[in-house]
């Protein structure tokens, strides 16, 4: 199913891959944060970039880049929040962080899931980057803006 991955990853034990745009360091600094959580919960760390993902994803180049994702071993794309969620709900519960557990209980409220997803469209959207906003989000703000 995966034949661009690595030989060495055994498929049965890793939960998924978590896919980032390694040249937006908002990302990058989040994802040097979480590495030690994600990685002892079995998870992969894999630029959305990558030639294996980019062939995987097909998606265009503002869609590719505009949230990271998650894909998981059954072979299904989370993204956003509901990519957040999954991989709070996957790391093992005695070694999970406190903003995990944050993730997992609010996904369960009422509205809960609604929320998670406007917070990180909205976060997503005005994240900084090199030049001061990321290419990927100012579609997204000059619409909703209306310049």
């Amino acid at each position: 199913m995966f034949t661009e991955l690595s030989d060495n990853v055994d498929r049965r034990r890793v939960p998924g891959w978590v896919l980032y745009d390694d040249a937006c360091p908002f990302c990058l600094n989040l994802m040097a944060r979480a590495r030690d959580t994600l990685e002892r919960g079995g998870f992969q760390l894999e630029p959305l970039q990558s030639f294996w993902v980019r062939e995987r994803l097909n998606l265009p180049e503002d869609q590719l880049l505009a949230e990271m994702r998650v894909l998981t071993r059954n072979g299904q794309v989370l993204g956003g929040a509901d990519a957040l969620v999954y991989l709070a709900n996957e790391l093992d519960t005695r070694n999970r962080p406190w903003w995990a557990w944050l993730l997992v209980g609010a996904s369960k409220l009422p509205f809960g899931m609604r929320a998670l997803r406007y917070g990180y469209r909205w976060v997503a959207a005005r994240r900084s980057c090199r030049q001061g906003v990321c290419p990927v989000a100012i579609p997204q703000i000059t619409k909703k803006e209306g310049i």
